[in-house]
């Protein structure tokens, strides 16, 4: 068992009435190992961002991969109207994706989108990203003599 720093020692005995105690061990302990200042507040340990969700779906940095720049880049997604624009239909990813993904299914995501009827009833047309493989059986000649 690990002995406890005299900080520690110290800071429980000003704390706590009774010193050998399991919670005065345990604040000592804490101000040991950096923690707890001692007659200071306990330090919230920041949890490292992960998975994903709606947080990190707005943080994206989302790309029109129809309209794409001679470098390479893309614009921004979204047109500022739809009457005045001379931009066609976005087809919107984020940026990540946008560089993982081929020529070939950069340009067919886009024109399954463009296919489609675009802002029926008001509301925004979604196409998947990646067409639906088509899986179909395959077929086995057999021979026989």
């Amino acid at each position: 068992m690990a002995k406890l720093c005299a900080k520690g020692k110290a800071a429980a005995k000003r704390k706590f009435d009774v010193y050998p105690s399991a919670y005065a061990n345990m604040y000592a302990s804490a101000v040991c190992s950096g923690k707890v200042k001692p007659g200071g507040k306990k330090k919230t340990v920041k949890k490292a961002k992960g998975g994903g969700g709606l947080r990190k779906w707005v943080d994206e940095k989302w790309v029109d991969i129809g309209a794409p720049k001679k470098d390479g880049k893309y614009q921004p997604c979204g047109r500022k109207s739809t009457k005045s624009s001379k931009r066609k239909y976005p087809k919107c990813v984020p940026i990540a994706k946008a560089n993982k993904m081929s020529t070939s299914q950069k340009t067919s995501a886009v024109k399954r989108k463009r296919s489609k009827a675009q802002g029926v009833g008001g509301k925004p047309t979604n196409v998947k990203t990646f067409a639906a493989k088509s899986g179909g059986s395959l077929l086995v000649a057999a021979c026989y003599d």
